[in-house]
C-alpha cells in the first residue's frame, strides 16, 4: 500500500525535571527520534497540573507509515488508541513519567491547527448551528478514519463562546482570520466582536 502523502505521529511527554533542563531534553528527544523521520519538539515548561513535570509535545513526520513508526517506538493499538505496555522500561529517557501518542494520515495536511481563530462561512451546517459569521477557536482536526487516506477530508472541533461543548465543522465551513491563541492550560473564549478572552482577561 502506498504511503499517505500527509503523515504525522504526535507524542505528548511528561518529564520529571526542572525548567532549566528544558533545552537539554528538547535536544535529547530530537536526536532520539531523528532516525524515525523529521522531528519538531515543542517545550511547554512546567505542566499546569503537576508543576514538577515538564510538558513536551512532539510532531514527527515518519519515513514509513505512521502505524509502523508507532510500533517501532513500542506502542500497541489497544481498543481505540495507541498505548505503551507497562513493563517498567523507560521511553526515550528515564525521566519520562508519562507518554501519549497518536497518528494522522491523509491526502493533505489540515489547513488549521489547535488554537487558530477562524470565521464560520455560510453553509447548511453552520446555519443549522447558528454560527454563520461567528469567530470560533479550532480545537482539534479529525477525519473519518474508515476512509482511505487519499480521500479523507478534514473536520474540526471548534470552541464557541458561551458553550461548554464543542461543535463539529468541515474545513470548507471555515476561513482563516490570521489570528491564533494558546488553548493549552486555560480556557479561552471568543467574544461576539472577535476578542479572545482568558481567565485573566484579554489574550
Amino acid at each position: 500500500m502506498p504511503l499517505a502523502p500527509y503523515r504525522l505521529v504526535w507524542l505528548a511527554l511528561w518529564v520529571e525535571a526542572s525548567s532549566t533542563e528544558n533545552a537539554a531534553f528538547t535536544e535529547h528527544f530530537r536526536a532520539a527520534l531523528a532516525p524515525h523521520g523529521e522531528v519538531t519538539v515543542h517545550a511547554y515548561g512546567p505542566f499546569h497540573r503537576t508543576p514538577q513535570m515538564l510538558h513536551f509535545e512532539i510532531d514527527l513526520t515518519p519515513r514509513e507509515a505512521a502505524s509502523e513508526c508507532l510500533q517501532a517506538l513500542g506502542f500497541n493499538w489497544v481498543g481505540d488508541g495507541w498505548e505503551r505496555p507497562v513493563d517498567g522500561k523507560a521511553f526515550l529517557h528515564p525521566a519520562v513519567h508519562g507518554a501519549q501518542a497518536g497518528a494522522m494520515e491523509a491526502a493533505t495536511a489540515p489547513r488549521y491547527v489547535t488554537g487558530d481563530i477562524v470565521r464560520v462561512r455560510d453553509s447548511p451546517d453552520a446555519y443549522e448551528l447558528g454560527l454563520v459569521g461567528a469567530e470560533v477557536i479550532v480545537g482539534h482536526p479529525d477525519y473519518d478514519a474508515d476512509a482511505r487516506p487519499e480521500v479523507r477530508t478534514w473536520r474540526y472541533s471548534v470552541h464557541v463562546e458561551g458553550q461548554d461543548e464543542t461543535e463539529d465543522l468541515t474545513e470548507s465551513d471555515l476561513e482563516p482570520t490570521g489570528r491564533h491563541v494558546q488553548l493549552y492550560g486555560e480556557r479561552i473564549n471568543i467574544t461576539h466582536d472577535g476578542v479572545a478572552m482568558g481567565p485573566s482577561g484579554m489574550v
